[in-house]
């Protein structure tokens, strides 16, 4: 830095037109040799040189030694892991989804493209943007009582990514914490208050509200440990709308939406579109009373939407016509079938004799809401004592 403080100006003769600015020569000043690099040339009848002195032993420095390791290569992301959902209508939309994905990949790749194909050629039909939470039970998950809170039962829940928190009663009666957990074939769906961190992505869910969403007929079974979850939130994709898609069969691939269609990075999944958001919830309240004409039944039916309000004197419908199916049961077989267009049906009492031979002390019904659509909805079944 000292030496780079003096400067110097002298003339050389034109000949010397080789040299150039950024050129180190030497200069014999008052009989010392200087090092110096030129830093301007101006050419006229000589060549008037201007130049700075330098240190020559900055030329002998070394260069600094690097430092030891290597760039970290991003993590490789493989193909997502995909679960397709047939459950009841979630909100009030006109048209629900009848088919739902749940994407889940670590590390996130950014977003996902859903590819589907009916027969050969596959078209993009949707964009997971964000990674559902998905994990598995640890715990069995028993049958729970229903329209009331489970303090109960609880279970542990190991999640691939992500995370869980508890909410108050109010937040949960408006709609928090739904999840769906898989039972063989069928999806119970579910709310939990308390979320508690037991281990490394692993929740005990507690304070339950069962069988939500008309999903109390699912509880058949225990569900085993190592069930499949799947909290419900906006990540979840809808990939199928529209009666014209129920029953059908498709093939999709799921991939980073960078990847070709073909990469091995793509998940080939098999679904088949089912009508589980369109099926009427099984009607409650079965009741009974004989008279001289047999055998009057009521009922009290559910609604699949818009059913939240407590200020409606009724709730809607939610289907095109109100029809039900009512069967008559001894033990496993149907001796009669009714058809009614109200939450009640006589059961003759000439109908009674030709199936029993006589007046019975209590008896079996099953009831079912009927759909346009989709036909029986599920249904609910009680042994009536008269």
């Amino acid at each position: 830095m000292w030496a780079g403080r003096e400067t110097f100006e002298f003339s050389l003769a034109t000949s010397q037109i080789a040299l150039a600015p950024g050129d180190i020569v030497t200069l014999d000043y008052r009989g010392r040799a200087r090092l110096v690099e030129i830093t301007g040339i101006v050419d006229a009848e000589a060549r008037a040189v201007s130049a700075r002195s330098i240190d020559p032993e900055i030329f002998s420095v070394p260069a600094r030694v690097p430092r030891s390791g290597s760039t970290p290569v991003p993590a490789a992301s493989g193909p997502p892991y995909v679960l397709a959902l047939d459950i009841p209508q979630i909100g009030d939309e006109a048209e629900p989804a009848l088919q739902l994905f749940a994407v889940q990949a670590s590390p996130w790749p950014g977003a996902e493209a859903i590819w589907r194909a009916a027969g050969l050629s596959y078209e993009r039909i949707a964009l997971a943007a964000v990674p559902a939470i998905v994990g598995q039970t640890l715990d069995v998950l028993p049958e729970g009582p229903t329209s009331r809170w489970d303090f109960a039962n609880s279970f542990r829940v190991q999640l691939a990514s992500g995370a869980l928190s508890s909410a108050d009663d109010l937040k949960i009666l408006g709609g928090a914490n739904v999840a769906a957990v898989r039972r063989g074939d069928a999806w119970e769906v579910l709310q939990f208050g308390n979320a508690e961190l037991v281990a490394e992505s692993t929740y005990r869910l507690s304070r339950l509200l069962r069988g939500q969403l008309g999903t109390e007929w699912a509880m058949d079974n225990p569900a085993p440990a190592g069930s499949s979850f799947v909290l419900i939130d906006n990540s979840l994709v809808a990939v199928a709308r529209g009666t014209d898609l129920l029953g059908r069969s498709f093939d999709y691939r799921i991939g980073a939406a960078n990847l070709d269609i073909g990469s091995a990075g793509m998940t080939s999944l098999t679904a088949s579109v089912g009508p589980a958001a369109l099926l009427p919830w099984s009607p409650v309240h079965l009741r009974g009373v004989r008279n001289e004409e047999g055998v009057f039944l009521f009922w009290i039916r559910r609604t699949r939407k818009g059913g939240d309000s407590w200020d409606t004197l009724e709730v809607p419908l939610g289907e095109d016509a109100e029809a039900y199916r009512v069967e008559i049961l001894s033990g496993d077989s149907v001796v009669r079938t009714l058809q009614s267009s109200a939450p009640q049906a006589l059961y003759a009492a000439a109908d009674e004799l030709a199936d029993f031979g006589a007046p019975q002390t209590a008896l079996t019904v099953r009831v079912a809401q009927l759909s346009s659509v989709a036909g029986p909805g599920r249904a609910r079944t009680a042994t009536l004592v008269l």
